[in-house]
């Protein structure tokens, strides 16, 4: 009996200890410090973006397609590869019909020339004509006679006169048409495909035989809003980035903003699609050849910028319409309500509720409230 009372007054003993330790270590933690890191209000440059996918290309391009009413593709001048000038030929074609308009042009010609020459004889021809008539018919009559030839003859000149004009024009024509049968490069750049197959290809999408680009120039393309094609203007800095070279950015700015919306498939024109307008960012920065044509990349475009005292956009806290944020002083913190202004995806502009001496909670965690004890780090 004696050693069961001693068991139980042990195990009691044990339970009471036990139970202090944990009253003690619950009471220690509350009262152990909160680490914090701190920020301060300062004067940065807001900027408001719009982000937007896009599409890399050469800012300067000519496509060469096979042309059928040219006639037949003869020649292919260039190689892929191949450097080539404003000017320089790329294709040539051969058409039987255009060489048989010239020869028939050049009888044609031949034939209105040999009618003109021999009316102007016979007109120069009347005058002594008409003497010998004069010693049959008399004076008057004879000139009659002559009259009445010499105005048909001038009229059948003036005939053969406007074929040979009709028959130049078309030989001009012809020329021309000769002449298209050779292509040539509209732009200085590099020969980037050859495509010979393309000839004959008998599908309704055709591609071209030719393909020629300038890699000293690229541009990005993209398509805007209705509304961030009201807010963006010609000039505005862009950042370009790419998925493939994550931790690389180029700079750009807006090119151009199309005036008319992209042109929507059968299925979008039925449907409630909002127009979206094409615009095109000139890449300031050489070095995106690193990456090729139509890699995609993301075109953040800048619509507004100015300077304000402004805080990192995690030190607020946001209860209904009101904001608010923790100043550390005296190794303690209070919660103070502020005002804002212009809001970036980083920084929000402060107008009032803090100053630039204060230091604020940069990253604010439930945890805190008034009055609590934090250190810094």
């Amino acid at each position: 009996m004696r050693k069961k009372l001693i068991i139980s007054i042990i195990s009691s003993f044990v339970l009471i200890v036990l139970g202090i330790n944990v009253y003690l270590s619950k009471g220690s933690a509350s009262n152990k410090e909160i680490d914090v890191n701190v920020t301060q209000l300062k004067e940065r440059t807001l900027k408001r973006t719009v982000m937007i996918p896009g599409t890399l290309s050469l800012a300067n391009e000519q496509y060469i397609y096979y042309n059928a009413e040219k006639g037949d593709l003869d020649k292919i001048h260039v190689t892929e590869g191949s450097i080539v000038q404003v000017g320089t030929p790329i294709v040539t074609y051969e058409n039987d019909e255009i060489e048989l308009e010239k020869e028939q042009h050049e009888l044609g010609g031949k034939s209105s020339q040999l009618q003109i020459n021999s009316l102007n004889k016979q007109i120069a021809n009347l005058n002594l004509k008409q003497k010998n008539l004069e010693t049959e018919l008399g004076k008057e009559e004879a000139k009659n006679q002559i009259d009445i030839e010499r105005t048909q003859l001038k009229l059948d000149l003036e005939t053969a006169k406007l074929d040979l004009e009709k028959n130049n024009l078309e030989s001009k024509s012809t020329l021309k048409r000769e002449q298209d049968l050779e292509v040539k490069s509209d732009i200085k750049g590099t020969v980037l495909e050859v495509n010979k197959e393309a000839i004959n290809n008998t599908s309704e999408v055709q591609n071209p035989v030719i393909h020629i680009g300038s890699t000293d120039e690229y541009i990005a393309r993209g398509v805007l809003s209705e509304y961030d094609a009201l807010n963006i203007q010609p000039g505005q800095s862009v950042v370009i980035t790419s998925d493939v070279l994550p931790n690389k950015k180029w700079e750009g700015s807006v090119k151009q903003i199309d005036y008319l919306p992209q042109k929507q498939t059968a299925s979008d024109s039925t449907s409630d699609t909002a127009n979206q307008y094409p615009v095109e960012i000139k890449v300031d920065d050489e070095d995106i050849s690193s990456i090729k044509p139509g890699f995609k990349l993301l075109l953040e475009i800048e619509t507004t910028s100015k300077k304000a005292r402004s805080l990192p956009i995690k030190s607020i806290v946001n209860e209904g319409k009101h904001k608010y944020v923790y100043v550390v002083e005296n190794g303690l913190v209070s919660r103070k309500k502020v005002k804002v202004g212009e809001t970036t995806s980083k920084f929000i502009e402060i107008t009032s509720g803090v100053s630039e001496k204060e230091k604020v909670v940069s990253n604010p965690s439930a945890k805190l409230s008034d009055g609590l004890e934090v250190s810094i780090k």
